[in-house]
């Protein structure tokens, strides 16, 4: 089996994994995978980053892109957006409940 990117183990629904991936300088950053969602026709993840000075119940939201064969993260900075991807997140909880 081939192995898989970090962003085919984020979209990957049986993967609970931490997530590594490497920023634009190479470091490389590991997160706890909280959730991946659909809003409004646009993938969105929830991750909690690991030994990078965030609080246990800190998150970072992500908008995550597949553009020219490959796939990037956006960090989520718009409040209205945060909140929905929230709200959406919220949803899903209470109906896996």
């Amino acid at each position: 089996m081939a192995k898989q990117s970090p962003y085919e183990k984020l979209l990957d629904k049986s993967n609970n994994e931490n997530i590594i991936f490497s920023d634009s300088n190479g470091n490389l950053m590991e997160f706890e995978q909280v959730a991946v969602l659909s809003l409004n026709d646009e993938i969105f993840a929830i991750l909690h980053p690991i030994n990078m000075g965030y609080d246990k119940d800190e998150v970072i939201v992500y908008n995550v892109f597949f553009e020219n064969n490959q796939y990037e993260l956006l960090e989520v900075e718009d409040e209205i957006l945060l909140e929905q991807v929230n709200e959406e997140y919220q949803r899903m909880y209470l109906q896996n409940k």
